[in-house]
């Protein structure tokens, strides 16, 4: 089944799905970076359908993911991208809406984009913004969860462990602190 999406213009391209392989380093935007651990076909109310069995080994948490492309399950980021996303956390942060659902919701679409560019931001904007103001419940909790998320993926890219990841993303949040 493909998929549409809308690029800048508004034209609508359908996109095929990508097609993963056992061992294929995935991210999953609302649990993290993981491995497809295998490929298995299964019949719901009658429909055979197939699902990408992926292990998220900071959750340790196993998902049967459908592999027709709708779920958000992308390729794990390139040395390049960890890079990137690395140095967003020492940006300065960007505007954010003042209203803190408005705030919510934008950050929460940033983290089902599952892009680690994208977390990046959320993990910057929200420390430094709960650092000058505070963060509501709500906010704390899609903190945790987008550092979560950049750490596992970190994680997985460096082939190192969370500890490491994590020191290498506080490392990173501080110096912006630094600078700014």
């Amino acid at each position: 089944m493909a998929s549409e999406e809308q690029d800048r213009d508004g034209v609508v391209n359908m996109q095929q799905p990508v097609v993963f392989s056992e061992g294929d380093l995935v991210v999953y935007p609302s649990h993290g970076a993981g491995c497809v651990a295998g490929i298995e076909a299964k019949t719901i109310l009658g429909e055979e359908r197939r699902y990408y069995v992926v292990y998220i080994p900071d959750a340790e948490l196993t998902l049967s993911i459908p592999a027709d492309g709708a779920t958000g399950l992308r390729a794990c980021s390139d040395e390049e991208s960890v890079e990137a996303a690395l140095a967003a956390l020492e940006d300065g942060a960007t505007e954010m809406p003042s209203n803190w659902n408005h705030r919510l919701k934008h950050n929460r679409e940033k983290i089902r984009s599952g892009e680690i560019s994208e977390v990046a931001e959320v993990v910057r904007n929200l420390s430094v913004y709960g650092g000058e103001h505070g963060l509501s419940t709500g906010e704390r909790n899609m903190l945790m969860k987008a550092r979560q998320i950049l750490i596992s993926e970190i994680a997985l890219v460096r082939k190192t462990d969370i500890s490491e990841a994590e020191t290498l993303v506080d490392g990173a949040l501080s110096n912006g602190k630094d600078e700014n």
